[in-house]
C-alpha cells in the first residue's frame, strides 16, 4: 500500500495543456456524446436509453401540462463553462476536502447579474486555461498523495495494478464526465496515465495524477453539455437523460449528479415529469440545496459583495470582516427560515418583522446581546424596518465607503425586485458619491442635481425616491434620525409604486406589487439558464408565475415547477 512518506515530486511533467485537445468535447459530436447507434458511453451497440425525443410516450411536444400545450422555444442549447463554485464543489464531492481546498479555478468575468450568463456565452482565455491546467495538476498531486478516498469509489486502485487505470477512466471518468465514456476516451486516458508511470519511474499513483489532470482538463469536465436530440418540431431538442440530470443537479444542488442521480439516468429514471418532480423534491431536502439557494441569493442581492466592501475606518470603526460575514448570514438565514423551515410565502421576506442576529449585528441594530451566537428576534419597531431590505447588509452594500447612496439602492430595487429596465448613465455622468455642503441632507443634494437635467430626473425619479425610504440608515446599516445635522426625510412617491413614508411602509408596497413575484420567477429562471427571458419564452414564464401564485408563493413549488417546464427540458438548436 502507498504511503505519504514515500512520495516524491517529479520534475518530469506531461504537457497537459495539450491533454485537453487529445479529449474531444463530447458536444462536438453530433451524437452528443453517446456512442454511435447505441447507449449514451456505453462504446456498445444497443437501443438508445435516451430517447426518443418528445414526451415519455413517444409523442413530440413543446412542454405539456396539466392545463394544456405550453409553446416555447428555450434558450439555445450546447456547452456552457463551470463557474468557480460550481468547479470547487464538484471537486469537493468527489475527490474530499483536501482536494476541494487546492482547487483554484479561474475568476468569471463580472458580465452580468449572474455567473451563468456570463458561464453561458463568456470563451475561455489563454489565461483561463492555464490556471485550469495549475489547478487539475494541484487536485491531482492531492489525491494521488492520499488515495484512500480514490480506492473507496475504485477498489482497484490498491491494487497498484497498471490495469486498473481501464477501470479509474470508466468509474471515475463517469463521475467527472457526467455520463458514460466512450471507448477512444477510455483508451486515451489509460494512455496518459500509462505515460505518466513510465515517465515516473513505473510510480502507479503519478499515473493516477496525470490521468486525473487530464480528465479535469478535458472539455467534458468544464463545460456542461446540453445539446439535446432532436423533437422533430422545428429545432427543438429535448436534453438527454445524462444532461437533464447534470441540469438538474446543478440547479437544486449546485454540484455534478452524483452516482444514484447518474444511475437514475443510466436507468431512464428522468423521462417522466413525475419521476423528474419526485428527485427534485427529494433533492430539496437534501443540505446542499439551502447552500445552493444560499449561493443564488449571495449572487442576486450580491451579499457576496460585503467580503471586500471596504467603508471608513474612522465613520465606522467597528465595520470588520466579521461584521460583513455576519450581515451576510443574517440575510441568509431569513431566507433559510422563509423557505426551508416554514416552508411559507417567499413574500415574507420583504415584509419579515424579525430577524436573527449574533453579538455584532446586535450592536448595529442598538440590542441587547442574543442569548445563543445566533437568534431569531423581533426588529426593533422604532427603527421602521422591516424584511431584507433594512437589513444592515443590504444597507452597507449599496452604499458608499462615507455616505449611502439613496441612487444605488432605488436601482436594486427597481431592477432585481421589481424587473425594471433601467436605462445605463450617459458616459459623461458624474460617478462621485453625493457631496452635500452643510446645512443640507443627502436628499436635498440629489433633489437639486438629478432634477436639474430633465434627461437624468426621467431615471432618477425611478430610482431616487425609493432609495430616499433607507435614509434612516447609515452606510453600515445602523439607525439615524439626522442627516448631516437635519432632519432626515424617507417619505417618497414613486410611479406606479405608490406612496410611503419610510422603510416598512415600502416593503408593504413591496410585498403587494404583483410585479415582485413575477420578478422573483425572472430571476430564478435567468440564473438557471443562463438567459434572460423574451417573447419566444413568455408561455413558459407565464406558466411559471402561475404555479407560484397558485401556491401561495411557495418556492420550493416554484424550484420543482421549473425543472418540468419545457423551458428547463428543452434546449434550442445549439448556437
Amino acid at each position: 500500500m502507498k504511503t505519504l512518506s514515500l512520495r516524491r515530486n517529479h520534475a518530469l511533467a506531461l504537457p497537459l495543456c495539450l491533454v485537453a485537445l487529445m479529449l474531444p468535447a463530447a458536444g462536438c459530436r453530433d451524437d452528443g456524446g453517446g456512442a454511435p447507434g447505441g447507449s449514451e458511453g456505453s462504446g456498445t451497440a444497443g437501443p438508445d436509453t435516451e430517447g426518443t425525443g418528445g414526451t415519455a410516450d413517444g409523442t413530440a411536444t413543446e412542454g405539456d401540462t396539466e392545463g394544456g400545450e405550453i409553446n416555447v422555444i428555450p434558450p439555445p442549447g450546447g456547452m456552457r463553462r463551470l463557474t468557480p463554485e460550481q468547479y470547487v464543489s464538484i471537486v469537493t464531492l468527489i475527490f474530499g476536502a483536501a482536494a476541494g481546498d487546492v482547487a483554484d479555478p479561474p475568476p468569471l468575468p463580472a458580465l452580468g447579474t449572474f455567473d451563468s450568463q456570463t458561464a453561458a456565452q463568456e470563451p475561455l482565455t489563454p489565461v483561463d486555461i492555464e490556471a485550469y491546467e495549475t489547478s487539475s495538476r494541484s487536485i491531482g498531486t492531492v489525491v494521488s498523495n492520499d488515495p484512500a478516498g480514490l480506492t473507496a469509489m475504485v477498489p482497484c486502485v490498491a491494487t497498484e495494478d497498471a490495469s486498473c487505470y481501464d477501470t479509474l477512466a470508466r468509474d471515475l471518468g463517469r463521475f467527472v464526465w457526467r455520463r458514460p465514456l466512450i471507448e477512444d476516451e477510455v483508451t486515451t486516458l489509460v494512455a496518459i496515465a500509462e505515460a505518466g508511470q513510465e515517465w515516473a519511474n513505473g510510480d502507479f499513483y503519478e499515473g493516477i495524477k496525470y490521468q486525473i489532470s487530464a480528465m479535469l482538463q478535458s472539455p467534458n469536465f468544464l463545460y456542461v453539455q446540453e445539446v439535446g436530440e432532436p423533437t422533430g418540431e422545428a429545432d427543438l431538442r429535448e436534453l438527454r437523460q445524462y444532461e437533464l440530470a447534470s441540469r438538474l443537479s446543478f440547479f437544486l444542488l449546485g454540484h455534478t449528479p452524483d452516482l444514484a442521480l447518474l444511475d437514475a439516468a443510466e436507468g431512464g429514471g428522468l423521462e417522466t415529469d413525475e419521476q423528474v418532480q419526485a428527485l427534485a423534491v427529494e433533492m430539496l431536502d437534501r443540505p446542499e440545496a439551502r447552500q445552493r439557494l444560499a449561493e443564488f441569493y449571495d449572487e442576486l442581492y450580491r451579499l457576496r459583495d460585503l467580503a471586500t466592501k471596504g467603508k471608513d475606518d474612522v465613520l465606522f470603526p467597528t465595520f470588520s470582516p466579521t461584521l460583513a460575514a455576519a450581515m451576510r448570514q443574517e440575510t441568509q438565514l431569513l431566507i433559510e427560515n422563509v423557505v426551508f423551515e416554514e416552508e411559507g410565502n417567499f413574500l415574507d421576506i420583504f415584509d419579515a418583522n424579525y430577524t436573527f442576529v449574533n453579538d455584532e449585528l446586535a450592536q448595529v441594530y442598538n440590542m441587547p446581546p442574543p442569548a445563543f451566537p445566533w437568534q431569531l428576534v423581533p426588529l426593533p419597531a422604532e427603527q421602521s424596518r422591516a424584511g431584507f431590505l433594512s437589513h444592515p447588509g443590504f444597507l452597507t452594500v449599496f452604499s458608499h465607503p462615507d455616505v449611502n447612496s439613496p441612487t444605488r439602492r432605488g436601482l436594486f430595487v427597481q431592477e432585481h425586485l421589481l424587473c425594471t429596465d433601467i436605462q445605463p448613465p450617459p458616459a459623461d455622468a458624474n460617478p462621485m458619491p453625493p457631496s452635500p455642503v452643510e446645512g443640507q441632507t443627502i436628499r436635498e443634494w440629489l433633489e437639486s442635481v438629478h432634477n436639474a437635467d430633465p434627461s437624468c430626473a426621467t431615471c432618477h425619479n425611478l430610482m431616487d425616491p425609493v432609495g430616499f425610504a433607507f435614509e434612516r440608515y447609515d452606510p453600515i446599516g445602523a439607525f439615524r434620525q439626522l442627516d448631516n445635522g437635519l432632519p432626515i426625510d424617507s417619505t417618497g412617491d414613486v410611479a406606479g409604486l405608490g406612496s410611503f413614508g419610510n422603510a416598512a411602509e415600502l416593503a408593504g408596497l413591496l410585498r403587494n406589487d404583483p410585479r415582485v413575484p413575477n420578478c422573483v420567477v425572472r430571476n430564478l429562471y435567468r440564473s438557471t439558464l443562463g438567459y434572460d427571458e423574451g417573447l419566444d419564452q413568455a408561455e413558459g414564464i407565464a406558466a411559471l408565475d402561475e404555479a407560484f401564485s397558485e401556491s401561495e408563493f411557495n418556492y420550493k413549488t416554484l424550484m420543482v415547477e421549473l425543472t418540468v417546464n419545457p423551458l428547463f427540458r428543452l434546449v434550442d438548436a445549439p448556437k
